[in-house]
């Protein structure tokens, strides 16, 4: 099967945030206390946007692999609505986070966790476009 340029330029997306997450979680537990002004605050939310970040560019990598399979129709759209939807939270609510934790503002978090649900949100329904359309699954 050839992967479509959206699935593999998710792909990348998801490895880079992937990536960015481990340095995010290495430097929660080895100084941004020592370097941000919000001290062991900044750690704790280092950690936390870490975290998020990791579960949710895993989640993108699978919903976009996900959409790949699904036929082509309205499942395949609501599921890449799902994985854009999911990008967008990767960025805002752990970049918030991480802005914050240098004195910046955390108000973008709360969009990327309603980005993030909606996301998962969007993929579940497509999933369940794709169950009940003939010839959806192997």
């Amino acid at each position: 099967m050839k992967l479509s340029r959206f699935a593999l330029a998710l792909f990348a997306f998801g490895a880079f945030a992937a990536l960015i997450s481990i340095a995010a979680a290495a430097f929660a537990a080895h100084g941004v206390a020592n370097v941000a002004p919000r001290g062991e605050q900044a750690a704790a939310w280092f950690a936390q946007a870490a975290g998020f970040q990791m579960d949710h560019a895993l989640g993108l990598i699978l919903v976009t692999l996900a959409a790949e399979f699904a036929e082509k129709g309205i499942s395949t759209t609501l599921m890449r609505t799902g994985a854009l939807l999911i990008a967008g939270a990767i960025v805002l609510f752990p970049g918030s986070l991480y802005w914050a934790s240098f004195g910046g503002s955390s108000a973008l978090a709360p969009i990327g966790g309603f980005a993030a649900m909606g996301g998962w949100a969007f993929f579940g329904i497509g999933a369940l476009s794709a169950l009940l359309r003939k010839r959806t699954y192997l």
